[in-house]
């Protein structure tokens, strides 16, 4: 039994809004890969970090989310709410 993964790359098209879209697919592992967290993987490489599917409905959701970057404002926000509920923490105690 093997400890490593060696990824079988095969370049398909998915349909993201209309336009088609090139992600990579390990034959082996029956997963898809996100071509924008890991465009080394179009290279035939296994990439150091990257969002893998089981999907092609769920790679879709996840590219889409890469165009309004929608990890990023929830974080964002949320460091916001935690600044501004220690202001008033403070004003409460003062």
């Amino acid at each position: 039994m093997s400890n490593r993964w060696n990824p079988t790359w095969k370049i398909v098209k998915i349909v993201v809004d209309d336009k088609e879209t090139e992600v990579c697919y390990d034959e082996s592992s029956k997963l898809y890969v996100c071509p924008e967290c890991s465009p080394e993987c179009k290279r035939g490489v296994l990439p150091t970090y990257s969002s893998y599917f089981f999907n092609a409905e769920d790679l879709a959701r996840h590219l889409k989310a890469h165009k309004y970057a929608l990890w990023t404002k929830k974080v964002i926000s949320n460091k916001s709410e935690i600044e501004i509920e220690t202001q008033e923490e403070d004003e409460d105690e003062e």
